[in-house]
């Protein structure tokens, strides 16, 4: 039993020694084969719809006075940075964040300061990759602007701008007092404040003795230095009465209703001087 036990302890150790005796390795079982016929799972991507973009004006061959052009790009993968309008090729305006109006939110294209005869109008979308996309070229008539009423056509007017009218501001950008002007033809009525700037004032005669003041009008090139607002863009329409005296040498304006602007009630409420004869 000695021996035996001696045998077996030594081969033990011929095995550890040598690794003679280790297991054999387990043998992983074959993959399985899953059949060509299986269904496959559907992607989940979806696919890019193509930037497009419209404008209120498609389809218009004549424009009114006044009419609201508003760009609208089909952007369903958010890729528009923003929107420039065109007129006869140049620059008019730019918008960056939708909607996308001429002449900034709810605003209005006024052609009166357009020629008479047709011309082009175009919108193109800018997208964050730097491409951009056409719309379709709108090619429409205009009309010549209506002439203002006898006594207020093609004149010029002044006034002394006071620290109280000045005070009537309600915006953050109140201006200060000085000689200011007034310009009136077909187009609009041209603002001009003491610092050399101003703004052309899309305006209506709804009846005699009354102008109705709107907006700033927007023209080419931009930015050009006669747009923006008194107050907000763009500034209410709101009715005014007008009265020509002392031989049609000065003009009284007062509001008809309440102008919450109070910039545009400074500069435009009180007496004008004509210039000239």
């Amino acid at each position: 039993m000695k021996t035996n036990k001696l045998l077996v302890s030594i081969l033990l150790l011929a095995c550890v020694l040598f690794s003679a005796c280790a297991p054999a390795p387990i043998q992983a079982p074959p993959p399985t084969l899953i059949s060509s016929t299986a269904t496959s799972i559907p992607s989940t991507s979806t696919s890019i719809v193509a930037l497009k973009v419209t404008s209120t004006l498609d389809g218009v061959t004549t424009l009114p006075h006044r009419i609201q052009w508003e760009a609208k790009p089909v952007d369903p993968n958010h890729q528009v940075t923003g929107v420039t309008f065109l007129i006869d090729g140049q620059l008019a305006w730019v918008e960056h964040k939708a909607p996308y109006f001429y002449g900034d939110d709810d605003n209005y294209l006024v052609t009166s300061f357009l020629t008479p005869g047709e011309h082009s109008f175009m919108v193109r979308v800018f997208t964050i990759k730097g491409q951009s996309i056409d719309s379709t070229i709108v090619k429409a008539s205009v009309s010549a602007a209506p002439s203002p009423p006898e006594g207020l056509a093609n004149t010029s007017w002044t006034r002394y701008q006071t620290a109280a009218d000045v005070a009537k501001a309600t915006s953050d950008l109140p201006g200060h007092p000085g000689q200011i002007g007034l310009t009136i033809d077909s187009v609009g009525w041209m603002f001009h404040d003491p610092d050399a700037g101003g703004l052309l004032i899309d305006v209506a005669y709804p009846s005699d003795g009354e102008v109705e003041l709107r907006a700033a009008i927007e023209k080419p090139p931009y930015p050009n230095q006669y747009g923006g607002a008194f107050c907000v863009e763009p500034d209410p329409p709101i009715l005014w009465s007008y009265t020509l005296s002392n031989g049609g040498k000065t003009l009284t304006l007062h509001p008809v209703t309440n102008d919450p602007c109070g910039d545009r009630l400074g500069a435009f409420e009180g007496t004008w001087t004509r210039n000239g004869n």
